[in-house]
């Protein structure tokens, strides 16, 4: 997959994301098949993760698919053709997700994921939402929610040896220089709480690429979709945005690419218009110093959370 620099030029950047991205977006292979491998998808069920889904079942993947609408969701499923999973999961409920990992053993039957695609996520409209545990909403589906089920997946030896997790971002989050859990905002400012997120997501990767060297690891900007806006397809707006901005098929092609193709990069970026990103030295992701913090705050919440869970581990050890 070809690599390019990204542009130091905030406005050469975010160029990158809308300029004649639909002609430099990369369409996947239809091979090498996925026959025989295991894939967990976070969000599977509407936009590019169920593209993505449709994608990874055309291969011949088996899918899991984690997602929060149980019932609305589980219709959707069934349409779908192939071996797909449905388990329950809102993953800015700590809660919840202790429930939905034993669901997702109960559908392995002691089997491993191959692949874990982190796909879901939010933007919160209006002014600050909080989860049930008090965190601000955007990090706790974003971030945190994703951060508790590797966690308990990596714990659980629900993961394969070599598992492939593709960690899926916006490149927006260059916006922003911090992702922390009590974020507060006044007024119609969700999308800064979302790019936060998202600066959230390249930095934990980058720390499980550093501290789990026996997983793969990717991050991925699938490219800019219409939504909200673009739901109302027949509307004068929508049709001039779809000229612009991609499909949710067209989305999901950089993270079925990931999935698929042998010569991605462990560690690597992948933008759906640059193919392998290079990422300037002003970027954020490089403010180590906030990264440590950001993890460790994960942690903390993590470990709070589930310390239980670690006194039996260490009993029964």
């Amino acid at each position: 997959m070809k690599a390019n620099k990204i542009p130091e030029s905030k406005f050469k950047r975010i160029l990158c994301w809308t300029w004649r991205q639909k002609s430099r977006t990369n369409i996947c292979p239809d091979s090498p098949s996925l026959e025989g491998k295991i894939v967990a998808i976070t969000g599977g069920t509407r936009g590019i993760g169920l593209e993505t889904v449709k994608g990874l079942l055309k291969r011949g993947a088996e899918v899991i698919v984690l997602s929060r609408n149980k019932k609305k969701d589980k219709n959707i499923i069934r349409e779908l053709r192939g071996k797909v999973y449905f388990v329950s999961l809102d993953l800015g409920n700590i809660k919840s997700i202790r429930n939905s990992i034993e669901k997702l053993e109960d559908v392995l039957m002691g089997r491993e994921i191959d692949v874990l695609i982190n796909n879901a996520g939010m933007a919160v409209k209006g002014e600050t939402q909080v989860s049930p545990q008090g965190y601000e909403l955007s990090y706790a589906v974003n971030v945190l929610g994703h951060h508790i089920l590797f966690q308990e997946c990596h714990r659980k030896s629900l993961l394969s040896e070599n598992a492939h997790i593709i960690a899926v971002t916006g490149d927006i989050y260059f916006l922003e220089d911090d992702c922390t859990a009590n974020f507060v905002y006044i007024g119609n400012k969700g999308v800064n709480a979302y790019s936060r997120s998202k600066l959230g997501v390249m930095w934990w990767a980058r720390k499980i690429y550093n501290l789990y060297p026996q997983y793969k690891i990717n991050i991925v900007h699938p490219g800019v979709i219409p939504m909200g806006l673009g739901a109302n397809q027949k509307s004068i707006f929508s049709r001039l945005l779809s000229k612009a901005l991609l499909t949710p098929k067209e989305g999901a092609q950089t993270t079925l690419i990931c999935v698929t193709q042998a010569d991605i990069e462990n560690g690597a970026y992948y933008h759906n218009a640059l193919g392998k990103a290079t990422l300037p030295e002003s970027d954020p992701v490089f403010n180590l110093e906030k990264a440590d913090k950001f993890w460790n705050e994960l942690e903390d919440i993590y470990t709070n959370s589930y310390k239980n869970d670690f006194s039996l581990d260490r009993a029964l050890a």
